[in-house]
């Protein structure tokens, strides 16, 4: 998993690589790599990445700053004059104006280690690479690999070399060597994509069959959507013509793993006109409303234009939605095609409202997956802590109590050791209450794995008092999993650990360190339980460890009661 988020966090990093050349300091003794008139291929940064690669980003910069849409912003650049724009090309080597095209691509021969990101710098003209590594490269050290010299800096943890007079080639600390031990595959899963970069202004792809996605990851995503995410291959392309047209192609294994991402994107686009005929009858309701008193007030105003324009805008990425050539199909490849005016991507991000339009209700049922994943594996690591609180002291966790038996720290205190806060744990006195001079600071951590994901109301994981807040209570009370007073052994579990609820997610979020939990009397009404998100569904922690989604509105009180007691012999409803 390791691996896969340092990909993802690839354009991040090389974004880092590519803006420290700026702040590189010179080292001694360089010499010129490339004539000043060495002759340089077309398109040569593109024939350094290897098809082969997991993926690709390629960005044609002087392209993008020629073309009509950025017209104002470049009027407003020259307008600064010939002066200081030359002088600014001669305080830097190379000229800033001559920068041309920027690549990013990734390695990753062996899934069982950290991928390698690497980042090409192109220029329009050329430049004494000399000059460059005098510059910027003083504390570099100076070295021979495959013949080329590369300049390497421990501190930044990157490797600098010059292929000819108008390139920079920038890759992490130690992988030149590997990348440079074999010449740039040809032919692979990207030749196409890198061929097609020769062309436009933006292409990036990736190789999502190579990547070391863990097996059942899939799982986590919605039903509906998973279809479309087992694309092999992966192809995003930003033409800037007549009209600006975003392409977007995704190879699949074969013709049926094709045709149910197919439906699965048509069924998207359906959901998301839906969405947006919601919106845009809301902003009719707003400026139709016959209860409107005209003539409105001046404050009336910006809401009215607001709603306007955001009619105008809605409809325009409706009949986008609605191009039957939107969507296409040639043997295993899907294909998304989007044309619509430049000033309008200029101007209000149209292929952002393109993605919203479309995207908008996956997205929102991806991140409450995703919400929901990570608020599990929370309570599986209570529910673990809890086990190995019990293997240590031969009883559950209990709140801390005072000399007198008043409860002063909460249980989830005493787990502290087994979630890795052993120096949150040790810095606090178990013979104070949990807001006490010394305690009242450590109670203000934040603590990821008591914080449900799906919470709104949580900022920044603090209260409104300042303190750390847990989404996750213990199930308290007579014959429940915590009970005052006793300190519980799984043994006294006689209902079974997999029939008795310990922890529950809850809205009622409570300070982590303060004893407060999920009161519970199984001869009184069960008090409310607030779900976290919107759909009703608490994540409760079983005795044995696992983790089970309850409806809280479809199950009966009685199953829940016999769910949180942990000898009484009940039989669990069928709307368990």
């Amino acid at each position: 998993m390791r691996s896969l988020a340092r990909i993802v966090g690839g354009p991040a990093l090389v974004a880092a690589l590519l803006a420290s050349m700026l702040v590189f300091d010179p080292v001694a003794d360089v010499q010129a790599i490339a004539a000043p008139d060495a002759v340089v291929e077309p398109n040569a940064d593109l024939a350094m990445v290897p098809a082969d690669a997991v993926g690709f980003v390629h960005i044609r910069l002087a392209d993008l700053w020629k073309n009509e849409m950025f017209s104002g912003l470049r009027k407003t650049w020259e307008r600064a004059g010939a002066k200081a724009i030359g002088t600014l090309d001669s305080q830097f080597v190379p000229a800033p104006s001559s920068i041309d095209r920027a690549t990013a691509f990734v390695l990753l021969d062996d899934p069982a280690k950290e991928p390698q990101v690497f980042g090409i710098i192109a220029f329009s003209k050329p430049f004494a690479p000399a000059k460059v590594a005098t510059a910027y490269l003083p504390k570099a050290e100076r070295k021979i690999v495959a013949g080329k010299v590369v300049y390497s800096d421990a501190n930044l943890g990157i490797e600098v070399t010059f292929p000819d007079n108008r390139h920079v080639l920038i890759g992490q600390a130690g992988s030149l060597e590997g990348y440079f031990a074999r010449p740039p595959a040809k032919d692979g899963p990207l030749s196409g994509a890198i061929k097609l970069a020769a062309t436009r202004p933006v292409v990036a792809a990736a190789n999502i069959a190579a990547l070391p996605i863990p097996a059942g990851a899939l799982n986590e995503v919605p039903e509906n959507v998973r279809p479309i995410l087992k694309a092999e291959l992966l192809m995003i392309a930003l033409d800037l013509g007549e009209h600006a047209k975003l392409e977007v192609r995704a190879s699949y294994k074969d013709g049926a793993a094709a045709d149910d991402a197919e439906k699965a994107v048509r069924a998207l686009v359906d959901l998301g006109r839906q969405q947006i005929a919601k919106q845009i009858k809301e902003f009719e309701g707003k400026l139709y409303d016959p209860k409107i008193e005209t003539p409105r007030s001046a404050q009336d105003l910006p809401e009215a234009l607001g709603a306007v324009f955001a009619l105008g805008a809605l409809g325009r990425v409706d009949d986008l939605l609605a191009d039957p050539k939107l969507i296409g199909r040639e043997g295993k490849d899907l294909a998304f095609t989007a044309t619509m005016p430049k000033e309008l991507v200029a101007s209000v991000g149209g292929f952002g409202a393109i993605g919203i339009g479309l995207l908008l209700p996956a997205v929102q049922k991806v991140r409450a997956a995703a919400g929901r994943s990570q608020s599990s594996n929370n309570l599986k690591q209570i529910g673990l802590a809890v086990h190995n609180y019990e293997s240590a002291y031969g009883h559950l966790p209990t709140d801390i109590v005072d000399k007198n038996g008043k409860a002063i720290l909460s249980w989830r205190v005493a787990i502290l050791p087994f979630l890795e806060q052993d120096n949150l744990y040790r810095n606090m006195k178990m013979d104070e209450p949990w807001d006490s001079d010394n305690n009242s600071k450590w109670s203000k951590a934040v603590i990821k794995t008591y914080l449900s994901p799906l919470d709104p109301n949580v900022v920044n994981g603090l209260g409104k008092d300042g303190y750390g807040t847990t989404n996750y209570l213990g199930v308290k009370g007579p014959g429940a999993g915590f009970e005052s007073g006793k300190k519980l052994k799984f043994t006294d579990f006689t209902d079974g650990l997999s029939n008795t609820v310990i922890v529950v997610e809850s809205a009622d979020a409570v300070a982590w360190a303060k004893p407060g939990d999920y009161p519970f009397d199984p001869k009184k009404p069960l008090p409310k339980l607030n779900a976290v998100g919107k759909n009703d569904v608490c994540q409760m922690l079983l005795g044995d460890g696992s983790v089970r989604a309850v409806n809280v509105k479809a199950v009966s009180e009685k199953t829940l009661k016999a769910a949180f007691t942990r000898g009484g012999g009940e039989v669990l409803g069928a709307d368990w």
